[in-house]
């Protein structure tokens, strides 16, 4: 099926991680173009420039920008960079996070302050300001990657869980309040990735999680990907908006 995102401008935070990488070359195999929102090194993006080269994609489709998704400055600077190359901003992605395992009594206060950052303020903040140019534009597309532990699990990541919580929320307000100018604004669920990212726990509990899976294995970062491409399409879900998918093989049932 045509998902008609070709020549769609899409802006992706967190581009290098292991999601952010499967859905910045699944848009691209889509011909959409897209923009890849990175912090400090290029060189994090090395692995982007690689599959870009065997896979055979445009290149000149793939916009990497350097940018403090903290900062309203930074992140109405990246903006304006958009705007002038590519005119518009129809998919956003929200895609950037970290997490820190401590249990909750043993965080400090930096701790604190560091996940809320990671995981809600920066995401609510690219939101606004990407949100301002779609309200204009009256059409957009706003997909939050959030997390299984919104809902279920958490022990050991209990602020990372308590913020993707609130990126549910934040993501079913922002659903209310921009449909009327034909913007959508959905969440994605993702359980166990195999990712960097989950490594530690995939060593530590991987078994025991993968018995509680119904589909008995873990998700692949394309997996993740295809989901986010799916909120994305008008052709797939046009009517879909303020809804959490979950990704999880069935772990939370």
């Amino acid at each position: 099926m045509d998902l008609a995102l070709q020549n769609k401008i899409v802006a992706i935070t967190g581009c290098n991680g292991g999601i952010g990488v499967a859905a910045t070359i699944s848009f691209l195999k889509e011909g959409a173009k897209v923009v890849g929102l990175y912090r400090e090194s290029i060189s994090k993006l090395s692995e982007i420039f690689t599959r870009i080269s065997e896979l055979g994609l445009n290149e000149k489709h793939f916009m990497p920008i350097e940018v403090d998704i903290n900062s309203t400055t930074s992140i109405q600077e990246a903006i304006k960079k958009i705007i002038a190359e590519w005119g518009q901003i129809d998919v956003l992605v929200n895609n950037a996070g970290a997490t820190l395992e401590t249990p909750f009594l043993a965080l400090n206060d930096d701790d604190f302050e560091s996940i809320y950052v990671s995981n809600f303020s920066s995401l609510a903040k690219v939101s606004r300001e990407v949100g301002k140019i779609m309200m204009r534009q009256k059409f957009g597309n706003i997909i939050n990657v959030s997390s299984l532990v919104s809902e279920r699990f958490g022990r050991g990541v209990s602020v990372y869980a308590a913020m993707k919580a609130a990126v549910n929320r934040l993501t079913e307000v922002m659903a209310l309040e921009m449909g009327k100018k034909n913007i959508r604004v959905n969440a994605v669920c993702p359980g166990v990735v195999e990712t960097s990212m989950s490594n530690a726990l995939q060593e530590r509990h991987g078994q025991m999680l993968i018995e509680q899976t119904p589909l008995r294995r873990f998700a692949s970062p394309e997996e993740v990907a295809h989901s986010i491409l799916f909120l994305s399409s008008e052709a797939t879900a046009s009517f879909i908006t303020g809804s959490k998918l979950f990704i999880d093989g069935g772990i939370r049932l």
